[in-house]
């Protein structure tokens, strides 16, 4: 890019259009029911660690409680679900959370069909209010966390968990509602023209972005 003239009577930019525009209409969220089917949900807590799970109404139709007791020490208390979810090319789970209970940890958690491979999202120190509020983790939020996999992008997911593990420790509830998967557009990254104009000699302000070394803009002769 080059330009010629005055720079104390020039004025001259040039604008890049933005890289990444929604496109292609998503599909419908997914539910994913947490109160409402408590008998797919499944404690699987540390040894040392207490965990009990119920149901109570929310305004949603139904959370998921998760009642815990890490009685003095550390570890985890997980709730484990299967599902059959094929994961679109962008997503992001949504859901809403609340506790009664220490500062403590808050994983997110999507498993593949053999078990061994699992992408994560983990919260740390989460102070808990007994107000509901919701919760976004984006498909870029959700990171490889173990598996012979090595990394790469879940594709499949054969189960979902929530897990509390110890910050503080201690005991108390956590209830999760309205869990949904939900399609999201997936992003244009097409690379746009970038765009020039100048207060003079406007119009030959696009030879500054031409990508050509030979051209250039110049400023009017009296400018």
């Amino acid at each position: 890019m080059r330009s010629i003239g005055r720079c104390c009577v020039i004025a001259a930019f040039a604008v890049l259009l933005p890289l990444a525009a929604r496109a292609n209409a998503p599909a419908l969220p997914v539910t994913i029911g947490t109160g409402a089917e408590l008998s797919a949900w499944k404690a699987t807590p540390a040894d040392g660690v207490s965990l009990a799970l119920g149901s109570e109404p929310a305004v949603s139709g139904g959370a998921l409680r998760l009642d815990f007791d890490f009685h003095g020490g550390g570890g985890y208390a997980v709730a484990h679900r299967a599902v059959s979810l094929d994961l679109p090319a962008n997503y992001e789970f949504t859901f809403r959370v609340r506790g009664e209970c220490p500062v403590n940890n808050l994983e997110f958690k999507l498993i593949d069909a053999s078990g061994d491979n699992v992408w994560w999202v983990n919260q740390r120190d989460v102070e808990f209010t007994p107000v509901a509020r919701a919760m976004t983790l984006k498909k870029r939020h959700i990171s490889f966390a173990w598996g012979p996999q090595g990394g790469g992008e879940p594709r499949h997911v054969a189960a979902i968990e929530f897990a509390v593990t110890a910050g503080r420790g201690g005991r108390g509830s956590v209830w999760i509602e309205d869990l949904r998967l939900v399609p999201m557009p997936v992003p244009d990254t097409t690379r746009r023209a970038p765009v020039a104009t100048a207060s003079s000699n406007s119009g030959a302000a696009p030879r500054a972005v031409d990508g050509d070394p030979a051209t250039a803009w110049a400023s009017a002769p009296h400018d």
